[in-house]
């Protein structure tokens, strides 16, 4: 290996912490040394992946006191990730967290403190920032090509929604809180950062269960139902494939279970310190899987569109002309759009020159998880609900 190389290790082995130690496994600039859950059968899962070439650890305590593997990779699942990042900044390491990285506003600043007291690497996994059309769209806003942006509306079409979160406990909100960070923080991160207007500071929101759910008993599974050769909801629990082209195991519990309770759609309002507004919706219930973006400038206004083929595309209207502008930019290869390769790799440089490490974009990490956490609120309360500036870091 050479000097250069980052010797890491991933915590949770799931099917995204499963992706996350192949892909360094194999990255020729990293080195797997150790995976982490406190799951037994987890951990064996993993062991025909790597032999004896990793070690394996039930007890995080006893992986992150490693002194010879100063960066991990938090893929634990969402309630874990404060008590995880909290725990691995406290023995000094390097940190790759998957998104959302908490479920509140008050968890996620518990982490900008540990992070701030560790003086380590920090990366948020929100890789679309990572990806083609959205790296244009912020040149393309930085030209100044619209003129100042005025406000903004994002819009995450999910129509894998009843097979991605309403087969498992991701249905209940005792285990998700809301799909608005687990799954919307991705689009609420870009919808911040486009908008170039300061942080986020109030959040108004609306949201219901109006299509999963319903009467089907809490253990009634894909794999033994007589309408399985129908239901357009039918997953096989051995072998799921996710979008971002990795196949995993996946509970089959029905989408239309009487525990379901995790709001389907949303639709939330941010207002900036700056006074501009923006508005985000999410439906998981839709025909198509795309997300889709408008931001009206002082001269002009931009449509895009991602979606998993790559099909992108970037279309500019201006003020007082008929001229139209359109882009298709290309992914670079790689899982979310060309994003996946690029944030692991980018965690990679800050762990080896943390002076390259964007704070802003860690700050902005929390943002989006802290408008999702409010939203939430305020979908429960029927009021606005404000979000309190991060914790001041020192870096």
């Amino acid at each position: 290996m050479s000097q250069d190389t980052v010797r890491l290790g991933v915590i949770g082995m799931g099917g995204r912490g499963r992706y996350f130690a192949r892909a360094y496994d194999n990255h020729r600039e990293a080195e797997l040394v150790a995976i982490a859950d406190p799951d037994p059968e987890a951990l064996d899962k993993c062991r025909p992946m790597f032999g004896d070439s990793i070690d394996y650890y039930a007890d995080l305590d006893e992986f992150l006191s490693r002194e010879d593997m100063p960066s991990v990779v938090i893929a634990s699942p969402d309630f874990a990730h404060r008590d995880n990042a909290v725990q691995a900044f406290g023995y000094g390491k390097h940190v790759l967290l998957e998104k959302p990285i908490a479920q509140s506003v008050s968890d996620a600043d518990d982490i900008i403190r540990a992070w701030e007291r560790a003086g380590t690497v920090l990366c948020v996994g929100l890789e679309l920032r990572y990806s083609a059309i959205f790296l244009r769209m912020r040149e393309i806003i930085d030209e100044g090509m619209l003129g100042e942006i005025m406000t903004g509306i994002a819009v995450d079409n999910v129509s894998v929604g009843g097979n991605y979160f309403y087969h498992d406990r991701q249905r209940t909100k005792a285990y998700t809180v809301s799909l608005l960070m687990q799954k919307g923080v991705h689009t609420i991160d870009l919808l911040n950062w486009f908008m170039d207007a300061g942080r986020p500071t109030k959040v108004y929101a609306t949201g219901s269960l109006a299509y999963y759910g319903g009467d089907a008993p809490n253990d009634k599974r894909c794999r033994d139902c007589e309408q399985a050769g129908e239901c357009p909801f039918f997953v096989r629990h051995d072998r799921f494939l996710m979008d971002y082209g990795v196949t995993v195991e996946k509970d089959d519990l029905c989408v239309f279970a009487e525990e379901a309770d995790v709001n389907d759609n949303s639709q939330v309002i941010i207002t900036y310190e700056s006074g501009k507004s923006a508005v985000y919706t999410e439906c998981h219930f839709t025909p198509e899987y795309t997300r889709d973006f408008w931001f009206v400038g002082a001269d002009g206004k931009m449509y895009a569109q991602y979606n998993n083929e790559c099909n992108f595309v970037i279309r500019n209207q201006y003020r007082h002309t008929d001229h139209v502008d359109e882009w298709h930019p290309r992914s670079t290869g790689g899982g979310h759009g060309g994003g996946d390769p690029l944030i692991q790799q980018a965690f990679l440089d800050w762990v080896r020159d943390p002076e390259k490490m964007d704070i802003t974009q860690t700050i902005a990490a929390r943002d989006a998880t802290c408008v999702g956490a409010a939203a939430e609120v305020s979908i429960e309360t029927g009021e606005p609900v404000e979000i309190p500036p991060p914790p001041e870091v020192s870096f």
